[in-house]
């Protein structure tokens, strides 16, 4: 990049007066075969022609010549999907139009188009079909491909890290932040000059910027700076994306149009042309009939004016005054159904736009029969769309060719062409200045309607505001206390919870006192003694036992599986100082030991017999006590084992450091 200016200099900013017409001749972006193309150079002293030419010679010959426009009858021939489509956008030059003939969404065979230009072509001969594009689009004819907004994205960023660096690091990175700050300071000056709007971000480092981005409210190829660096500093500049791809008319003009319109406090208003295309859609609060016939007048001529409820409502009948133009209404209210029905494949953002779109494509699918065959009879040279004007306003198809066609016995003499086609514009000239004088005269009458009625509309927006601010007051009334309700059904809900915890908990204790009071009564006339349950030799079965029975110092536990548990199981029942542990189950010695040693008891149920009566697990208190008598003697039996062995393991320690000692004396 130049240390001067960072205006681009390269050929790619001037764009010649060439248009490309290309053509598929072999091949497919989407097959295993390289696509091959025909191209047509079409230019000021004629065409030139290229049969077979690879993708990357037609890239770089566009590149070198830099043509105003590149005319295709489908654009996916020159790539096989949307983002190799934008990278050829952004390998072409700003200036240079990709143009799709045949039209954008909804394309037309290349033979019809051509046919209503009076132009033929061999469909198989891909360099006639080429020729064919060039010559349509030079004509103004198809659309143009745009991938970008305008906008334009310029980022100034570090041509190099600084990296982790030494004793210099710090000069070195301030020496590459400033030649950012630089950079990004000359593009700001050279935007201003060009008189471009544009917003701008940089993100400060040491001695200058890590970086600085530009969005300019320009197109690219407005934007005349190119990428590159200079120095530590570089520079990019790119067209900011479209969500989606979207098809512009190559050339704009006030052609026909069918108008939809939707009135109300939010005015919908859709144009479609006479081939059924979308020309323009908007919504838009507070519209006047004035905007909207301001609105249609920018946007095309319109033809007809149609709405999708009957009677038609006085907005649109004043609408359609204003131009002259034929009223559609249906017969009766149009169902929303049918409305999504035949606003689908347009697209739209809000329901006014649907029932704009909607009365425009009805109205059109009205005329579209005689609109296809106005297409077939209409002779080469002869404006179709002012033939489908004098058919809509009530003429047949033959008479208004025959009206628009120049009678055979009226064809200017060689001698006389010049005062015939005079006589012939003076003619037009006094048509149109009639028709300019009917259209003045009925937008002053209207201009006064429009007075009268917008009097009216002041008295009735100020009636409606005080109705809206009452509205408003009782709304926020209501929203006041629905959400109080809320508040009180989630309180009522979290309350019923909690009660149904209680209730289930208050009958699982009735069930633990009737049990209670049943082992009460049978302990009283001599039954036996209750037993408190435990079901399993767990933690959690002792715990749940102890909130189910309530085990309390004193009493004698049943456990009915002895098996599993280990010393710091059983330590929950002795902290709980019951009086003895009864066990259905084998219990493994080691705990069982654990359990004496801590004096409580541990019995078999064969030495104390359990029985159940009503549910109450009962034992014979004499069983208990002689079951409690052998414990003991077992457990003095115990005791006495245990301190014989530990005098038998004194003598033994005692008799072995005397024998260390004895070996000791001798070795001296």
């Amino acid at each position: 990049m130049p240390s001067g200016r960072l205006w681009a200099t390269n050929r790619g900013d001037t764009v010649s007066r060439k248009i490309f017409g290309v053509d598929i001749a072999s091949g497919s972006p989407r097959g295993r075969q390289a696509p091959s193309y025909a191209l047509f150079v079409l230019d000021d002293e004629g065409g030139e022609r290229y049969p077979m030419i690879s993708r990357q010679k037609l890239i770089r010959l566009i590149r070198q010549m830099v043509p105003r426009i590149v005319a295709v009858d489908n654009v996916h021939e020159l790539a096989s999907s949307r983002a190799d489509l934008v990278r050829l956008l952004k390998e072409m030059p700003p200036a240079t139009k990709l143009v799709q003939v045949t039209g954008g969404d909804r394309p037309e065979a290349l033979t019809r188009i051509a046919r209503r230009f009076g132009m033929t072509f061999d469909r198989l001969n891909p360099m006639d079909e080429a020729e064919t594009g060039a010559r349509l689009a030079a004509r103004g004819v198809g659309h143009v491909l745009s991938a970008f907004e305008d906008k334009t994205w310029i980022k100034v960023s570090r041509r190099r890290s600084p990296g982790r660096g030494g004793w210099s690091q710090k000069r070195y990175t301030r020496k590459i932040h400033g030649s950012v700050r630089s950079l990004a300071r000359e593009v700001e000056r050279q935007l201003q000059e060009s008189g471009l709007e544009f917003s701008s971000r940089a993100v400060e480092g040491l001695g200058g910027y890590i970086r600085c981005e530009f969005v300019v409210e320009a197109p690219r190829d407005r934007v005349r700076i190119k990428s590159g660096y200079r120095g530590d500093a570089q520079i990019r500049v790119e067209g900011v994306e479209r969500p989606k791809l979207v098809f512009e008319p190559l050339a704009r003009s006030r052609g026909y149009i069918i108008a939809g319109i939707d009135p109300g406090t939010t005015t919908g208003i859709a144009a479609l042309d006479l081939d059924g295309e979308l020309v323009d859609l908007l919504s838009a609060r507070e519209m006047s009939p004035s905007d909207v016939i301001e609105w249609l007048a920018e946007t095309g001529k319109p033809l007809v004016v149609a709405t999708d409820v009957y009677p038609a409502p006085g907005a649109v009948e004043k609408v359609k005054r204003a131009f002259n133009a034929i009223l559609y209404s249906p017969g009766a209210d149009m169902p929303t159904e049918e409305k999504i029905d035949l606003a689908r494949g347009y697209g739209y953002r809000n329901d006014h736009q649907r029932d704009a779109l909607s009365a425009a494509v009805s109205a059109y699918k009205k005329y579209r029969n005689k609109f296809q065959q106005v297409d077939k009879k209409c002779p080469p040279g002869l404006d179709p769309k002012e033939v489908k004007a004098l058919v809509v306003r009530g003429c047949s198809i033959d008479s208004a060719i025959s009206e628009l066609a120049t009678p055979p016995d009226k064809v200017a003499v060689e001698e006389e062409p010049v005062v015939e086609a005079d006589a012939a514009d003076q003619a037009a000239l006094r048509q149109e200045n009639r028709r300019c004088a009917e259209q003045v005269s009925r937008l002053r009458e209207y201009v006064e309607e429009l007075k009268s009625d917008l009097a009216k509309k002041d008295r009735e927006t100020g009636r409606l505001e005080r109705s809206l601010e009452r509205l408003k007051d009782k709304r926020s009334r209501e929203i006041k206390r629905d959400h109080e309700i809320k508040i009180r059904d989630k309180e009522i809900k979290r309350v019923r919870g909690l009660l149904r915890l209680e209730r289930r908990r208050n009958r699982r204790l009735k069930a633990v006192l009737t049990r209670l009071k049943r082992a009460e009564r049978l302990e009283e006339t001599g039954e036996g003694r209750s037993l408190k349950e435990v079901d399993a030799f767990s933690k959690e079965a002792i715990l749940e036992a102890a909130d189910k029975w309530g085990i309390a110092k004193g009493d004698v536990i049943l456990l009915r599986d002895a098996s599993g548990g280990g010393p710091h199981t059983a330590d929950l029942l002795i902290d709980m100082e019951v009086e003895a542990v009864i066990t259905g189950t084998e219990m493994a010695p080691s705990v069982r030991d654990h359990f004496t040693d801590r004096d409580v008891p541990v019995l078999s149920a064969e030495e104390v017999p359990v029985r159940k009566i009503a549910g109450v697990a009962l034992i014979d208190p004499l069983d208990l006590e002689e079951a409690k008598a052998r414990w003991a003697e077992h457990k003095k039996i115990r005791t006495a084992q245990k301190k014989t062995e530990w005098l038998e393991g004194i003598i033994q320690e005692y008799r072995s450091d005397r024998r260390r000692d004895e070996r000791l004396r001798r070795g001296e």
